[in-house]
């Protein structure tokens, strides 16, 4: 049994996490981009969608903005970047969907303190602000975590690697 000593340590470890936790835009501090490149290549890329290089994957995240898609942000905790989300127009070949919320990573000793709950309510506001209704995602591994989170189910299909993938929407 945990004592209450602990869980008010924990407590207070997410509470200050949230308060120094800023997002910013990847476009106003590009010298976080090879850093959320290595999380995104290493966590999503390499081994799983073979013929994507991290040369291109860096080449795809030095192009973002903030008024048309690609947008991209990083959660920085004390200025270190602690997790990223990416808005795109596309994030699976063949579907028609637009936006997706993409690339979301948080590391691992940071998980737990609400930050990819803020990334993502972050690209919803983005993404409504640009004008769109629905806002698109693709998950091989979490889609009990989108389902709790209120995001609809809307199909299972194979992407152009060969993985079974979910894809979920929400109505902006």
């Amino acid at each position: 049994m945990t004592s209450p000593f602990v869980l008010l340590i924990v407590i207070k470890l997410v509470m200050v996490v949230r308060d120094f936790m800023e997002i910013k835009y990847l476009s106003d501090c590009p010298e976080f981009t090879p850093t959320v490149v290595d999380w995104i290549y290493n966590e999503f890329i390499k081994d799983i969608r073979h013929g994507v290089t991290y040369q291109k994957l860096l080449d795809n995240y030095q192009v973002c903005y903030k008024d048309k898609l690609p947008v991209r942000f990083v959660a920085l905790v004390d200025n270190t970047p602690v997790g990223t989300i990416s808005l795109v127009k596309n994030d699976l070949k063949y579907r028609d969907y637009i936006p997706w919320l993409a690339a979301l990573y948080v590391l691992p000793d940071y998980r737990g303190n609400k930050i990819a709950k803020l990334l993502i309510r972050r690209v919803k506001t983005v993404s409504k602000n640009l004008g769109y209704k629905e806002l698109f995602l693709r998950t091989e591994f979490a889609s009990d975590y989108y389902r709790a989170r209120g995001w609809k189910f809307v199909e299972s299909c194979v992407d152009e690697f060969d993985l079974t993938t979910d894809v979920f929407k929400v109505v902006l």
